[in-house]
């Protein structure tokens, strides 16, 4: 069990002041009722106010400041009050004694250990009962429940507690302010069992034709053929002094018994003397695409193992990365688009700039939910600065984008030049990198505004695959998901229980489906061009033809939005209105159009457009017709892609968007940038979104040939919705 401390930060935000009462607070959540938190009832202001769990309402009882008080203790405090503090009742001993609220006079019984579980919760441990902890009386799901002293065994979820900041407040999973000096172990000469080296040139890559690059394996003594090795790779090949390196930190145990594996990047040799090859090092690593982690794990690695018989372990969890500045990055992004293939980092003077999209990492690593990654990372006082950006500086943001999402890192600023300090640092950075192996390295909580919308243990998981093109998916009121799988010919249905049904087949070739107000499932089609409609059995009828559509939306007035692209009879990417057996173009000039979808309060229409990275919105007229059209949604493009290719939208009923992309499902904030990106386990395309299920809160990920699915704190809305009042989305 990892011990762990929440560092509290008081912050001035002058030029928001709107936002300002949240900075420093926190939720507090319990693990076996994730969606309720924790409150002072009615707001007492009395000591022996009582302690529960409600319903969130963002009011000031349900927020709370936890504040440091010497030797690993805390007092936790209602936002509302300076004086009261989170206490066990009278500072009783027993099983079952009330937590309340009482005047903050430093009694043990007021005083907090916080000790973090393997799940990123929490336990709420008093001083004056340091063998029990704040317990959620039964695991009950109702607003109420008692919050008392329980006897603390390990893993019973009921003393677990998320403790999750709100806007903008710093996040306590974030570890790169825990900084203890690093003392190595003593180790005695013979200890340290000298390995083996070998080298070798590679220049059978497919992913970078034509290369040619020096790679140096350093076997260790205690290499053992019937386990997989650990893997350590290191970018920008090999100094001897790293042997050393490596046979000492496996002496000392700090690191497992690792195959070194450190390469160069490739060249592609001119083919006449006296000119320059080309120099692939910042193709490689500087460019933030998955191109790099693919070589390695696809084409170096598995060579090195055959070519030297080695038992390789292929887990992310068993290796690690480094390298510096260009090398630094390199490591990272590996990681970053597979930490499946590499988890632990190092990167001294990363190269955060934008020589290849660099630069971008900042924002990804706020927006994109955390991954399992744990990194060590430096940068210089003095370090470089061009044309691509300023190393310090940037290097700096990455600090603050890593903590801002939680991630299990530490950050080192050194006195000195570029990649300053690489090797001094490099056997503390491997013992922190490798800490509390074979033990898995856990994805952070990630910033606010996705702890808004996921649930802490809800990961995605598997609906079905083997489908050809799943696409265009849509609700019906109780939940049901219906989806076109356009090569196949068929709809089909997920299920209340997640089982997958066939609903329609021969449906010309459905490209996308809509749920009416009334029940009825409709469909447009690009290739038969036929707008169809299918009653709960499944049993279909012609609405409309000779409309080639790509997305359909059924309005709560029984109309519906079709959109439509580049065929001789519509133009360019258009939107028509479907209205009383006739059809209207409402809007045309549309770099391909794709999704729609409607806001809760029913006036304003997102249209993505699949060939930008925009998502339009129009005001929308008594009558269907659109107005006041902006490209107002901005979308997140990979740096390897021309477009976000949106392909489906759709609302929450909380008011919050969610975009299919090639980056995974975009979810943007009322006034239109992107907030928060969730990928995929395999980082696909998702080529449809849904919200639906038994109680609406199940997020639905198609992705082609396979869906996914995780619970999140929104909920499904659809044109049986009442109109429902949308509210500003916090920065």
């Amino acid at each position: 069990m990892k011990r762990q401390f929440i560092a509290v930060i008081g912050l001035f935000l002058a030029a928001a002041p709107g936002f300002a009462d949240d900075w420093g607070y926190y939720s507090i959540i319990p693990v076996s009722a994730p969606k309720l938190v924790l409150e002072a009832v009615d707001s007492g202001t009395a000591a022996g106010t009582v302690v529960s769990i409600g319903q969130p309402t963002a009011e000031a009882n349900q927020k709370w400041v936890v504040e440091p008080k010497g030797d690993g203790l805390y007092v936790i405090k209602p936002s509302y009050s300076s004086m009261l503090v989170l206490a066990i009742n009278k500072g009783g001993e027993r099983n079952g004694t009330l937590a309340v609220l009482e005047t903050d006079n430093g009694k043990p019984s007021q005083l907090w250990a916080l000790t973090q579980q393997e799940n990123g919760s929490y336990t709420l441990v008093p001083k004056h009962a340091p063998e029990k902890g704040l317990d959620h009386l039964g695991g009950k799901k109702v607003t109420g429940a008692q919050i008392d002293l329980w006897e603390n065994k390990p893993g019973d979820q009921h003393l677990q507690w998320y403790i999750r900041p709100l806007t903008g407040s710093p996040v306590p999973a974030a570890t790169a302010d825990v900084v203890a000096e690093y003392v190595p172990p003593v180790l005695q000469p013979e200890e340290i069992l000298a390995g083996e080296v070998k080298q070798f040139q590679f220049n059978a890559s497919r992913i970078f034709p034509g290369t040619v690059r020096d790679v140096t394996v350093f076997i260790p003594a205690q290499y053992d053929a019937s386990k997989p090795a650990c893997v350590y790779v290191k970018t920008d090949g090999y100094r001897p002094q790293e042997k050393t390196m490596l046979e000492t930190m496996i002496a000392g145990k700090e690191m497992p018994v690792t195959v070194g594996v450190f390469v160069r990047p490739g060249d592609v040799p001119a083919p006449m003397k006296g000119t320059l090859g080309r120099r692939n090092r910042d193709f490689e690593y500087d460019g933030v695409s998955d191109n790099n982690v693919h070589f390695l794990v696809d084409e170096l690695l598995p060579f090195v193992a055959k070519e030297f018989n080695l038992n390789l372990s292929d887990d992310g969890n068993d290796r690690c990365m480094a390298g510096g500045s260009s090398g630094g990055i390199a490591a990272f992004t590996a990681a970053w688009n597979r930490p499946d293939a590499f988890s632990r980092v190092y990167a001294a003077s990363g190269s955060w700039v934008a020589f290849r999209g660099g630069h971008e990492f900042p924002t990804m690593v706020r927006k994109f939910e955390a991954r399992p990654i744990r990194a060590f990372l430096t940068t210089a006082t003095r370090d470089m600065e061009n044309a691509a950006g300023d190393w310090f500086l940037l290097d700096q943001e990455m600090d603050k984008a890593l903590k801002f999402s939680g991630y299990d890192y530490q950050f080192r600023t050194i006195d000195g030049r570029h990649v300053a300090g690489y090797s001094e640092h490099w056997q503390e950075a491997m013992a922190y990198l490798w800490r509390g192996w074979p033990e898995r390295v856990q994805a952070g909580p990630s910033a606010p505004r996705a702890q808004e919308i996921l649930i802490p243990g809800e990961g995605w998981k598997l609906v079905a695959e083997g489908f050809k093109s799943t696409r265009g998916p849509a609700c019906n009121a109780v939940g049901e998901v219906f989806f076109a799988d356009t090569t196949s010919d068929r709809i089909h249905r997920i299920e209340l229980d997640g089982t997958v049904s066939e609903f329609a087949t021969d449906t010309g070739k459905a490209h996308c489906v809509t749920v009416g107000a009334d029940g009825n499932v409709f469909t447009i089609s690009e290739q038969s061009g036929k707008l169809m409609s299918y009653d709960a059995t499944g049993k279909g009828s012609v609405v409309m033809e000779d409309i080639l559509g790509h997305s359909i939306l059924a309005r709560p007035d029984g109309s519906l939005y079709v959109t439509t692209n580049g065929d001789k009879a519509h133009g360019p990417g258009s939107v028509w209105l479907i209205k009383d057996g006739k059809k209207t173009r409402v809007d045309t000039g549309i770099k391909f159009a794709t999704g729609m979808t409607y806001r809760p309060d029913q006036w304003l229409l997102s249209m993505a457009e699949g060939h930008s990275k925009w998502v339009y919105s129009y005001q929308i007229n008594n009558d269907g017709t659109l107005k006041n059209k902006e490209r107002f949604f901005h979308l997140h493009v990979a740096e390897w892609d021309d477009d976000a290719g949106a392909e489906s939208v759709c609302y929450s009923s909380e008011g919050r968007q969610f975009v299919a992309t090639r980056s995974g499902i975009q979810i943007s904030a009322d006034d239109g940038p992107t907030q928060v990106i969730l990928s995929v386990p395999d980082f696909s395309r998702v080529t449809g979104v849904c919200l639906g299920g038994k109680d609406g809160d199940t997020l639905f990920a198609f992705c082609g040939s396979r869906i996914w699915k995780r619970k999140i704190q929104h909920h499904a809305m659809g044109a049986f919705s009442p109109w429902t009042k949308v509210n500003a989305t916090k920065l």
